[in-house]
């Protein structure tokens, strides 16, 4: 069972860890290597995992991030089993971790031009801002209009309904944004490793809002609920208990 932990709470040999073995996925031999092939599929459009692709992509977007967080987790416990994705909790440490900061630089080789990770957060408000705990806790209160879970994901992604209402993109987006590099193109943004450290904090808020909203799950049948290019489908990736990892 992994434990994620807050970033702000790893101890250092787990911030250690973090980078010894992202380094070893990011420099793997193979151009594109497996940590490419990762980058690779959030670029592949036709995998719809973003509200930004339609309705589908809306309800897909927080199942198909879960099974993504998990493959790249997997990847990096074959090197090191005590291996973690960790979240950082923009909420209440509103920069960059200290530890990961420094981590680079980083060029991630991917099918076609390799990726210079960059990273450059304004320092100026209000660009500089980025989702409040007041907002968090708004999007895990999310419930209404029905159905639930479309509220709470289109609060989660795209700021949609949050009280107070975010300044420029939503929870998601404005992260991405306010990164100001690799992070802002949705084809590259996997190559920054912070990408992990973000999505797990939405992975985390699903799971709070699932254990107060029970049997409020995607809309999705067929096809769609299968998270392409893998064969989860979005009823396996329901309980992170049954996945084998919990959050601190």
């Amino acid at each position: 069972m992994a434990v994620r932990k807050n970033a702000s709470a790893m101890t250092a040999v787990e911030q250690s860890t973090f980078i010894y073995v992202m380094n070893k996925l990011i420099n793997a031999p193979g151009d594109p290597n497996s940590y490419g092939d990762m980058v690779g599929f959030h670029s592949d459009m036709s995998n719809m995992m973003h509200g930004s692709m339609g309705p589908v992509g809306a309800q897909r977007f927080l199942p198909w991030h879960r099974a993504y967080l998990l493959k790249l987790e997997l990847l990096g416990q074959l090197i090191d089993p005590a291996f973690f994705i960790p979240y950082w909790d923009w909420s209440t440490s509103p920069a960059v971790p200290p530890w990961f900061s420094g981590f680079g630089p980083l060029t991630v080789k991917v099918a076609g031009a390799n990726v210079t990770v960059t990273r450059n957060p304004p320092a100026a408000a209000p660009n500089n801002t980025l989702p409040t705990a007041a907002q968090v806790a708004n999007c895990l209160a999310k419930a209404l209009p029905v159905p639930a879970f479309t509220a709470f994901t289109n609060a989660v992604e795209a700021g949609i309904g949050v009280v107070p209402p975010f300044v420029g993109a939503g929870m998601h987006n404005r992260v991405h944004v306010w990164c100001n590099g690799t992070m802002s193109s949705v084809s590259g943004a996997p190559a920054d490793p912070l990408f992990w450290l973000h999505h797990a904090m939405l992975d985390r808020m699903w799971s709070q809002w699932q254990v107060t909203h029970p049997g409020q799950n995607p809309a999705l049948t067929g096809a769609d609920a299968i998270m392409s290019p893998w064969q989860d489908t979005e009823i396996s990736l329901r309980s992170i208990t049954t996945l084998g990892y919990s959050y601190a």
